[in-house]
């Protein structure tokens, strides 16, 4: 009996901690020829995200409501959640799959649910790990034909396909 809980006590550190999100954002960017400033965020997101000692044992998922995205135009965001069908597609999910320290900063490699399509998706960035808290501010650029959704055009003006995000989140350890 006292080797098995002898056991149990040196396996402890092997079993990943589940983090808190405390706060976070993501932010998209994309442009057109007369609008260079397309720039909507959400910030309420939800995140089931663990890990151990080391951060690049994070794994897990961080979701936002398609609706929440919102910017400085609320026509212009009316028309991004149809475009978007957020009716039928409420979420976008990012599944952290490893981490990889790199020269200057971490790749986070997953993958992105938008639309109803999963592709691979890699985002550049840092992590901040401290005894109470981790924060990650990375970046990523995708195009939203390759998640099957046709982008607006006016006249002969299309918004661009490309769409640069941006996601910071601070969670509680």
């Amino acid at each position: 009996m006292r080797k098995i809980a002898l056991i149990m006590l040196f396996a402890l550190p092997l079993f990943s901690a589940s983090l808190s999100l405390k706060e976070g954002f993501v932010a998209a960017h994309t442009e057109m020829m007369i609008d260079s400033t397309i720039n909507p965020m959400a910030t309420h997101l939800e995140a089931n995200i663990e890990m151990d000692d080391d951060v690049t044992s994070l794994r897990g998922e961080v979701t936002v409501r398609v609706t929440d995205f919102s910017s400085d135009n609320s026509d212009r965001d009316k028309n991004m959640h149809e475009t978007l069908e957020s009716d039928k597609f409420e979420e976008m999910a990012y599944t952290i799959r490893s981490v990889t320290k790199q020269e200057s900063g971490y790749s986070i490699d997953g993958e992105l649910n938008l639309h109803g399509v999963s592709k691979p998706v890699s985002f550049e960035g840092e992590i901040t790990n401290s005894e109470e808290s981790v924060v990650i501010r990375a970046k990523s650029s995708v195009l939203f034909s390759d998640f099957d959704v046709e982008m607006p055009c006016l006249l002969f003006m299309c918004v661009r396909d490309q769409v640069d995000l941006f996601i910071k989140a601070s969670f509680s350890k």
